[in-house]
């Protein structure tokens, strides 16, 4: 017979050769998860004209929206937040840009290549910003909406939404509205998981408002983010993810009182993010559009051929 103590080394041999295993795996479930999502956004891109509620096409997309939500969530405990969160958001990033210039045709430039970049790259500097989760806050959840802070922040991105309404593109401007709901929606969901831990798992009314409130902003969030699809994938593909990232951290900390410290990564990401939105602000039209283009120039030169004739005939008999 085996002794104890040989028994104990073949259980603590297979729990390390299964962590080693989940180590390996986690990664790659972060990209999957970020594939997932750059895929739904392509379907809900591609069936997102007309009555899209009724395209099966577009509910596969929302489909591969929740399998990438499921993975995400089921993979997070198994790698450091600081690796698995940028590595997700890099892989949507990357495969959306791809598949806008490969799938729908879309143009590239040396401006949209920088920014997409500098996406990249401030998405990955701003997910590894230490932060310190604040202290429970006294009172309920809808009077922490009325800390000075807090409005601070939110009106601040409402007025850089209008902006962008006003002076870019409607695409732009939903872009960030979703986000902003995105990020409201962080504000339910930590709330609720609050509720239930401190319930001993237990649903309480105030849990299922919560729930509620979720619920609607990811309404909101997928209704805007349709809209902003009406852009170029491989620009809203990049932008997105960067705006959510923002408007999350941002609501979070002012909302719960979570401390980060201004360092020079935060700022440097910070900047990074601003001059990459600026670069893929550039408009371009898709293939299938300049195709469109062409085709209407070609019309008018028909209809505008026969007025030249009838201008000439009209001077040579004048």
């Amino acid at each position: 017979m085996r002794d104890e103590s040989s028994l104990d080394l073949d259980e603590d041999l297979i729990v390390a050769t299964r962590a080693f295993t989940w180590q390996h795996l986690a990664p790659a479930a972060a990209v999957v998860a970020g594939v997932f999502h750059a895929l739904a956004m392509a379907l809900r891109k591609f069936y997102g004209a007309g009555n899209y509620l009724l395209q099966p096409g577009w509910w596969a997309g929302c489909l591969a929206d929740g399998i990438g939500g499921i993975v995400f969530t089921l993979a997070s405990p198994l790698l450091a937040v600081q690796i698995f969160v940028p590595l997700t958001a890099v892989s949507q990033l990357s495969a959306a840009y791809a598949v806008g210039f490969c799938f729908f045709g879309e143009e590239s430039s040396v401006r949209r290549h920088a920014g997409f970049a500098l996406s990249v790259i401030s998405v990955v500097i701003l997910s590894m910003v230490p932060w310190a989760e604040g202290k429970a806050i006294e009172g309920s959840f809808w009077t922490l909406w009325l800390q000075p802070h807090f409005l601070v922040v939110s009106v601040g991105w409402l007025l850089l939404i209008a902006v962008l309404f006003a002076f870019f593109s409607d695409e732009d401007g939903s872009a960030l509205l979703s986000a902003l709901f995105d990020g409201v929606q962080f504000l339910f969901s930590r709330t609720l998981a609050l509720n239930v831990e401190a319930a001993g798992g237990v649903l309480s009314p105030h849990s299922a408002e919560m729930f509620a409130g979720k619920m609607i902003c990811a309404l909101l969030v997928l209704h805007f983010q349709q809209r902003a699809l009406h852009a170029e994938l491989s620009r809203m593909g990049a932008l997105l993810p960067l705006m959510q990232n923002l408007t999350t951290a941002s609501l979070g900390l002012s909302f719960f009182g979570d401390a980060v410290e201004v360092t020079p990564p935060l700022v440097i990401g910070m900047l990074l993010a601003a001059v990459g939105f600026w670069s893929l602000s550039e408009r371009q039209e898709t293939g299938r559009e300049a195709e469109g283009l062409d085709e209407g120039s070609k019309d008018d030169k028909q209809v505008d051929a026969p007025e030249d004739a009838s201008d000439k005939t009209t001077e040579s008999n004048g």
